[in-house]
């Protein structure tokens, strides 16, 4: 099996399938091998569905003022879209949610650029103007988000902040773990959390569905196939998934968070809460997880925000 792959594919399958096929058909007894072949596939089609990506995509940004940038990660192309001023200033930093893309931000980041910030907003692998890949994980796009910003000028660059909504708070998070380090992280000021995801297990747990009889082995699975596309990392517990284990900053942090969350409710505000780290946290009854392009309540926070903790 290719280094860094979890998944069998197509070809493999075939082969399997067919070799098994004609063991049973001219081997006594070896019948036995159609069971062993059934598990065999049943578990490669279980860790597809735990490291499948997205299966729509939201609008590409096209707005004018924004440049694209693009850079590589392990032969894997990734992009950005930069809207820089034209003299020194903080940098603000957006990761989307799933499904999403950075056109989905573009009336928050106007608010950021019309203070006179930076803004810098990344797609992830399989969102946007990014391309497909195998086996989608968290840590592949930590992976891109850390190539393309050590991609940028930071000549004109002061303070770095980030802001990310839902999976992109997740990305945010696991960024500011020990083993990820670069000029983002030094110069890193505050975090920005728009109702987000701040832990893997409850979305595992919810992806079992009807077969949730099989989570503890579904768990082990999906840390071995981790563990084989992030070889680098070794070896994971179920914990090391969730906060504070998977990341945790320790500067400030703006926390945004619907108070009628139906997407991830609030098991992840609560356990963020939890945590040893300078929050400021908001309920919002106005706002709901996603559809919020514009949202008064959320927008004038973020402006004192940036008021009082970034100008």
């Amino acid at each position: 099996m290719p280094r860094r792959k979890a998944t069998w594919d197509g070809k493999t399958v075939l082969t399997a399938i067919l070799v098994s096929s004609l063991i049973a058909i001219f081997v006594p007894y070896a019948f036995i091998s159609l069971p062993i072949l059934f598990i065999i596939l049943l578990h490669q089609s279980l860790l597809r569905i735990i490291f499948r990506g997205p299966s729509k995509r939201s609008r590409v940004l096209s707005e004018p003022g924004w440049d694209i940038v693009h850079t590589t990660n392990d032969g894997v192309d990734v992009y950005g879209f930069s809207n820089f001023q034209n003299h020194d200033a903080d940098l603000v930093v957006f990761i989307h949610g799933w499904q999403s893309s950075s056109e989905k931000f573009i009336e928050r980041m106007k608010i950021f650029h019309d203070r006179g910030l930076h803004t810098f907003a990344i797609d992830m692998r399989g969102h946007g103007i990014a391309p497909e890949t195998p086996e989608w994980t968290a840590g592949k796009v930590i992976g891109d988000v850390k190539a393309i910003l050590s991609s940028i000028d930071y000549s004109n660059v002061q303070n770095i902040h980030f802001y990310g909504h839902s999976l992109g708070a997740f990305v945010c998070l696991g960024m500011h773990h020990e083993r990820h380090q670069g000029v983002w992280k030094e110069r890193c000021s505050t975090i920005m959390l728009e109702s987000p995801m701040v832990a893997y297990s409850p979305i595992m747990e919810e992806m079992s569905g009807k077969i949730s009889f099989m989570l503890p082995l579904l768990k082990k699975w999906a840390m071995k196939g981790f563990e084989k596309i992030h070889p680098e990392i070794g070896r994971l517990e179920w914990e090391d998934i969730d906060i504070p284990s998977w990341g945790l900053p320790k500067m400030p942090i703006l926390l945004l968070q619907s108070a009628n969350d139906r997407r991830l409710g609030r098991f992840h505000y609560d356990l963020l809460m939890k945590q040893d780290v300078e929050i400021y946290p908001h309920l919002l009854d106005t706002l709901t997880h996603s559809k919020n392009r514009v949202n008064k309540e959320r927008d004038d926070l973020i402006r004192n925000w940036i008021d009082e903790r970034i100008l």
